[in-house]
């Protein structure tokens, strides 16, 4: 396929950047020795035949590499700022240089201020991919211009078309949808490719001002923290990672920081050598097992197993803290033992006895609460010791008195944790009711360490040790990856691991639990909203992907009755029965939210044919060979937007070429794994590549064009349908006024380019002050967030962040039902599958072959970014490889280097082995990301794995477990077995 094929013999010069100098560009930027940079002082090289004895005379070197500093210098007022905004969680600062209008190379900025002489600080920033973004910058696999597939979708076929007659078809497309299906008929979506505040801004302002379907990122690529929403009411929670360097012990749980956290490892192990002891719970040995004081090699899967063990162990052991868990958790809550239903308010006869009913309590929260008053489906109860009574707790969600103190003015409760009660309902019946903490007991005996170790591969020694690491010491963090929430059971997984530090009194200053922090970001929402007149169509990420890509084909056929039965305790058919209803009763978000007193289903639209979306490679991403051909089949139209070619611009049918990173203005914030704002800045004089335009330039031409169209018509027609497309349930005014759309898109014409949408950001941004456009460029392109930045806790000028501080000290309530640590979930369907309290179940995959595939993330790429380059491609095999452990490789007579075939029942690829000993026994590994078009066939391994959908994360409605950012499911991807033989 070649993009850049010319239309004619003339040589035509494009922008200011031609194809004949962007190939120059190539070697100018090469690394190694080669023409270009290295030509400035090639004349000076001499031939060394014994390099050893010529090694002392430094001079050549040394001059050698001065000439090339300074050729890929240039001027220092022509430099820029970046980062790299891929999904790459780094957000870390480069200085970008640039010589002849060509960026020659980046630097790392090292001026980040240290808050605090004990504490390490931050610099530099950056690691292997970002330091070659300049040579991709002008890689063969960059669009450079508008292209138009000429050819069947994904034959390669392509024609050059100028921008306006791009952006025509695109507005028209959308126009025709508007009018035929509504609003509800667009899919603009921006992916994971471009997670930044301001650039990725303009697409997400885009589809909310015409009203398009919009999923959630992390729930579709897997990334989802659904288990510790339930826990703590959010699933991106933790700190700093500076704070690693102030803990006793840290549990790097499903994650490997050395190899996904390059920018920041170095407090992990500064944090070491300060006396901290680190600990890997992972199933192959990784690359930070190798610096780590104990690696735990749990079997893949069953960590959730693992994590129960360690609950039991602290029960048995009482290394809990009861005062804490008192507070802090709804542990001390009761449940009714008929039912298993929480008591609540509602339940039960205010005319209890006064010996049972402690009716004072009651009265002074009605006086305490100011006029609020109780909801009683969401008040709760636990028994007071200090006087023996069926007391109401404050801080939950029904509540009027928010406060989690136990002991104030006109109250002092001490819950009880263990006992059972008979209780009074208002039907007159008596019931017997326990304490949530009893039935986790009893939940818990069932993972003695003795009987988990078959399961899990850990000795009861270990849960022993693991669970006094995290008991005993002042201060210990539980780090929990990705991988985690990508097995089908992920999500009690998740659960069962953030449920161990609430236990032990983990919070703020003494650590607890951490996935991936981020910051309080307030007044950003000017970028991408419209102060509320139109209302996002968000639909769920890993539901919605599920039904376009139709993925329930792949789930019928990969997996038996037993393999649904041991992970759900449904047979296969009741399971399949189940996902179809709740697929087939909720679709759109109207539907959902009439079905909320069923509390199931999540929103999703099948409606959509148009789509328009920015750098999200879906079909390298998605699981099964279904989703592409399924996808194709439904989408009318589809334009994409990026800055290299991949495996979903293939498909388009028109394909737009993005400005990369360095040549944009952008701003970025969260994760919050360090305190600062970046900016990025394109260094002056830079010559365009191609005719590539920045997302905010593109989305302003679209509307611009979109608005030309309707008027047109309705100029023609007089008929004011052409102009207002009824949307009843997502605008306020019931309609998406397109003679409008450009005064409202650019803000009456304030926000037009990438760095309009920066000067807004800073101007809004309320943790940003007092920084200003100007401070941050002189600076060096990054600000400092002030105290404000922090969610949960204050953002200390000096000190490391951790979450939960505002809790801990101030008794402030958790985002949660019962304003607390949540260990009890008392839906239908929990109770149903028996999962009313933290527990474990098997994974899912299809048992009849041997090998556990897993693919975690890769060392030489950002997800699929980075991974055709040629720089990356020469430190690996240049290939798709499979890890294989030694002796598997023995048995199955494959020597390293030789092509193997990796298959199940949906189908096969092929890879080169790399025989590994890290890799487990009963497993194979294939990093991810690797595009399609880099096998045979065009089939990578997601072609064997299946992503079922789990019942538990399709369940809603049910106190703060209801769909939105906090709550949606995941697409899995560790939900597959294979067998192995040589091709």
């Amino acid at each position: 396929m070649d993009v850049y094929k010319k239309e004619d013999k003339k040589e035509v010069r494009y922008m200011a950047l031609t194809r004949r100098e962007f190939l120059k560009a190539l070697s100018i930027t090469g690394a190694g020795i080669s023409v270009g940079g290295n030509a400035a002082f090639a004349k000076d090289a001499m031939i060394v035949e014994d390099p050893r004895a010529s090694y002392p005379n430094s001079s050549f070197t040394e001059s050698m590499y001065r000439k090339e500093f300074a050729y890929t210098y240039g001027k220092k007022e022509e430099h820029g700022t970046a980062y790299h905004c891929v999904n790459c969680q780094g957000n870390c600062a480069w200085d970008v240089w640039v010589n002849n209008g060509i960026i020659t190379r980046e630097n790392q900025v090292a001026n980040y201020t240290p808050i605090n002489p004990k504490i390490p600080d931050f610099n530099p920033r950056g690691c292997n991919k970002g330091v070659q973004h300049s040579q991709v910058t002008y890689e063969k696999d960059r669009i450079l211009y508008p292209l138009k597939r000429v050819g069947k979708r994904g034959e390669g076929k392509w024609k050059r078309i100028s921008w306006d007659e791009a952006i025509t078809e695109i507005a028209q497309n959308i126009y025709r949808t508007m009018l035929e299906k509504g609003p509800e008929g667009l899919y603009i979506h921006v992916g994971a490719g471009m997670l930044t505040e301001a650039r990725g801004a303009a697409g997400k302002r885009l589809g909310t001002l015409l009203g398009a379907v919009r999923p959630y990122i992390a729930s579709y690529v897997g990334d989802m923290f659904p288990g510790v929403s339930l826990v703590y009411g959010e699933g991106n929670i933790g700190c700093s990672y500076d704070f690693f360097y102030t803990t006793d012990v840290n549990i790097w749980w499903g994650q490997d920081p050395n190899k996904t956290r390059i920018p920041d490892a170095h407090f992990v192990w500064e944090g070491k050598y300060n006396g901290s002891k680190q600990i890997v719970i992972t199933p192959d040995f990784n690359s930070t097992c190798i610096h780590a004081d104990l690696w735990v090699p749990v079997k893949a899967g069953y960590d959730g197993f693992l994590a129960m063990s360690i609950i039991n162990e602290i029960l048995e052991k009482k290394l809990y803290k009861p005062k804490f868990i008192k507070t802090f958790t709804d542990l001390p809550f009761l449940v009714r033992l008929d039912n298993k239903k929480l008591l609540r308010l509602e339940d039960i006869d205010l005319e209890n006895p006064p010996e049972i009913f402690d009716e004072e309590v009651y009265h002074i929260f009605e006086e305490k609460g100011e006029g609020k008053e109780f909801h009683p489906e969401e008040t709760f109860f636990a028994w007071n010791l200090n006087n023996n009574k069926l007391t109401v707790m404050p801080g939950s969600e029904g509540s009027p008195v928010k406060t989690l103190r136990l002991k104030d003015v006109g109250w002092d409760i001490d819950p009880a944790l263990e006992g059972e009660w008979e209780v009074k309902l208002k039907d007159g019946k008596t019931v017997k009711v326990t304490t949530v903490f009893e039935l986790l007991k009893r939940e818990a005996a069932k993972f003695p360490a003795e009987k988990t170790w078959k399961l899990t591969g850990v000795h009861p020694k270990i849960v022993e040790e693991l669970a006094k690491d995290i008991a005993l010491p002042k201060v210990v963090m539980i780090s929990m990856g990705f991988t985690i929430g990508k097995y089908f059971n992920g999500l009690l997984a998740q659960r069962a691991i953030a449920s161990i530090p609430g236990l032990v009194g983990r919070l703020g200053p003494y650590g607890g639990f951490n996935t991936e922090n981020e910051w309080s970001i307030s007044g950003m929402g000017k970028l991408s909203g419209f102060s509320g007149k139109y209302k996002q169509r968000f639909a769920s990420g890993f539901t919605s992907e599920f039904v376009l890509g139709e993925m329930l084909k792949d789930v019928e056929k990969l997996y038996s009755d037993e393999d649904i039965r041991r992970a759900t305790g449904l047979s296969k058919d009741e399971y399949l029965k189940k996902v179809k209803d709740m697929l087939n009763n909720y679709g759109t978000d109207e539907k959902w939210k009439d079905s909320i007193g069923k509390k199931d289903g999540k929103p999703y639209w099948d409606t959509v044919e148009t789509f328009l979306i920015f750098a999200d490679s879906r079909f390298r991403r998605n699981k099964g060979d279904t989703y592409r051909e399924a996808f194709l089949k439904k989408a009318k139209f589809f334009a994409y937007v990026d800055w290299r070619m991949n495996s979903t611009a293939q498909y388009a049918d028109i394909v737009l070429p993005a400005k990369s990173m360095y040549e944009v203005w952008d701003i970025r914030t969260n994760p919050g794994y360090h305190r600062y704002a970046n900016m990025a800045q394109p260094p002056q004089n830079l010559k365009p590549v191609g005719e590539s335009k920045s997302e905010w330039e593109i989305c302003t031409l679209i509307v611009e064009k979109l608005e030309e169209i309707a008027k047109k018509k309705y100029e023609e027609t007089g008929d004011e349908r052409y102009i207002k497309i009824p949307d009843p349930t997502h605008s306020k005014t019931g309609y998406r006024e397109l003679d409008k759309v450009v005064k409202e898109f650019t803000l009456d014409g304030h926000l037009r380019t990438d760095k309009d949408a920066v000067h807004l950001a800073l101007e809004n941004v309320e943790q940003f002050k007092p920084n200003t456009f100007e401070t941050v460029r002189k600076r060096g392109g990054f600000l400092q967030l002030n105290e404000k930045g922090g969610k949960t806790s204050p953002l200390y000028p000096d000190k490391p962040y951790n979450s939960f501080e505002n809790n801990l000290y101030l008794f402030e309530r958790f985002e949660t039902l019962s304003g607390r640590l949540t260990y009890y979930v008392d839906h239908d369907l929990w109770i149903e599958a028996g999962v009313a309290v933290p527990t474990a179940h098997e994974p899912i995959r299809p048992r009849r072959y041997p090998f556990v595939l897993m693919s975690p993330h890769a060392r030489w790429s950002i997800h699929s970014t980075y991974k055709t380059s040629t720089i990356l491609m020469r430190l690996q095999r240049g290939v798709p490889y499979v890890m294989i452990n030694p002796e598997i490789a023995e048995k199955k007579g494959i020597k390293d280097g030789d092509e193997i075939k990796v298959f199940n029942d949906l189908g096969e690829f092929y890879a080169m082995a790399k025989v590994y000993p890290s890799c487990p026994k009963d497993a194979i590994i294939i990093e991810h990301g690797w595009e399609p078009f880099m096998f045979k066939g065009n089939k990578s391994h997601n072609t064997v794995v299946a992503s079922p959908l789990n019942l538990l994360e399709l369940s809603d409605g049910w106190g703060h477990l209801k769909f939105g950012g906090n709550w949606d499911g995941n697409q899995h991807a560790y939900t597959t077995s294979v067998d192995i033989e040589k091709a």
